[in-house]
């Protein structure tokens, strides 16, 4: 009689559940829209592929969209109730206006779970994270905005790096005797013009009187503000800044400083892997270097200036304990350490060591460091609302300096209008 071998029914049984098998070894997918697109894609694959790397049960798939138009496409998509489940966003207004408006899940769970929150200075962990009393973002960067200026044009004539506002205006106006554009714009898309008129008024302002600006409390009618419109204008005037400031974008205008048409541009940490591209041929300190905003009246605090990003849950999650755990992945910091490397950021996690960076970066973070308070650029810092009308009204500024009174008098009217009727 012929004997039925006993690995036949073990080889039956693992045929009829191999299907099953292979479906529950499919790992989970958690969709993960980003801005890191184009010329700000540095570092985000190799930050994903460092979440991903050793999750054998679940996966994030990574999708990057156009910078500008990731602004509107959230927006819509959280309306319809179909956003992704993790999404970036900035810090600050934008986020606090998705809290407000419920599509945000909070995250104090995760910032609970053993040793994450210590892996974040607590000034930058509350700013960025805090909204209502409850934590709702998980910093992955932080970016600093400082003139960057081409070292070699600065060398050839004799100039060195202003510390102070009169020191600046010197150097501007030697420049523009020698036929080099001193300052290069490029506010196509509004937003990089932005950082002219938050510094201009934390320096002669300060950062009190800023705040109350952002929240509504102050007008843009106050003599503050037309001071430093006022100033802006004049630089405007004066020629220093490329004549086609509103049709170029910020990429162009970097490039015109490797190029050493332009001298210097007023931009976040993110433009230094473009400055040292093949593209542009700079090399760190001895082609292209920085020098903080100047000081323009010593009794004020110094304060440095620029945007955090972050990741947010959406409260359409499907699977929210799931994304939970892998946004936790997000807070550590071998990925924010590969995100940095490519993207010109500072780790928003204290733990990534500062011998990671280059010499140059590590001098920048230095002043960093020096700076007495923190404050998030403009559009981050006021309602979206407020922010739109301010953002035109730099456009309209660049392009008519000289009729400043006439454009902040429109625009004190606008966000008047809307801080007595949001």
């Amino acid at each position: 009689m012929k004997l039925v071998s006993p690995l036949l029914p073990v080889l039956f049984w693992l045929l009829l559940l191999s299907p099953a098998v292979a479906q529950a070894a499919s790992p989970a997918k958690i969709t993960f829209f980003h801005y890191f697109s184009g010329t700000l894609s540095g570092g985000v694959e190799e930050m994903v592929a460092s979440v991903n790397r050793d999750r054998r049960d679940a996966q994030v798939l990574a999708q990057g969209l156009d910078h500008e138009a990731f602004k509107t496409m959230i927006r819509a998509l959280v309306a319809r109730g179909n956003p992704p489940e993790m999404f970036s966003y900035w810090a600050g207004a934008k986020t606090q206006q998705l809290v407000d408006e419920g599509h945000l899940l909070p995250l104090d769970d995760l910032w609970r779970r053993p040793g994450l929150a210590e892996g974040f200075a607590t000034a930058v962990a509350d700013r960025a994270s805090l909204y209502n009393g409850r934590r709702y973002l998980l910093p992955i960067t932080q970016h600093f905005v400082v003139f960057f200026y081409n070292a070699k044009v600065f060398a050839r004539h004799g100039l060195t790096a202003p510390a102070t506002w009169e020191e600046l205006l010197h150097l501007a106006a030697t420049l523009k005797e020698q036929g080099v554009k001193p300052f290069a714009l490029g506010a196509k898309e509004r937003w990089p013009a932005q950082f002219w008129f938050d510094y201009l008024l934390l320096r002669l302002a300060g950062p009190d009187y800023r705040q109350r600006l952002m929240s509504g409390e102050a007008s843009y009618g106050d003599p503050e503000v037309e001071r430093a419109y006022a100033l802006w204008g004049e630089l405007l005037s004066e020629g220093f800044f490329n004549e086609d400031v509103n049709d170029a974008d910020w990429s162009e205008a970097i490039h015109r400083v490797c190029s050493g048409k332009a001298a210097m541009t007023l931009m976040g940490t993110w433009a230094m892997p473009l400055l040292s591209s093949a593209t542009c041929g700079l090399e760190e300190e001895s082609g292209f270097d920085f020098f903080p905003f100047p000081v323009m009246d010593p009794a004020l605090p110094k304060v440095a200036l620029g945007p955090v990003d972050g990741i947010v849950l959406s409260t359409a999650a499907a699977q929210y304990p799931l994304a939970e755990t892998l946004l936790g992945y997000f807070a550590e910091a071998e990925p924010q350490l590969r995100f940095s490397l490519g993207s010109g950021a500072f780790a928003a996690n204290s733990r990534v060591p500062v011998d990671v960076y280059s010499p140059l970066k590590r001098r920048i973070q230095k002043e960093m460091a020096a700076a007495e308070e923190w404050a998030f650029n403009y559009d981050l810092a006021t309602r979206p609302a407020v922010a739109e009308k301010g953002l035109d009204s730099f456009t309209e500024l660049l392009a008519f300096p000289g009729q400043y009174r006439e454009i902040l008098r429109h625009l004190s009217q606008e966000t008047d209008a809307l801080r007595h009727h949001p």
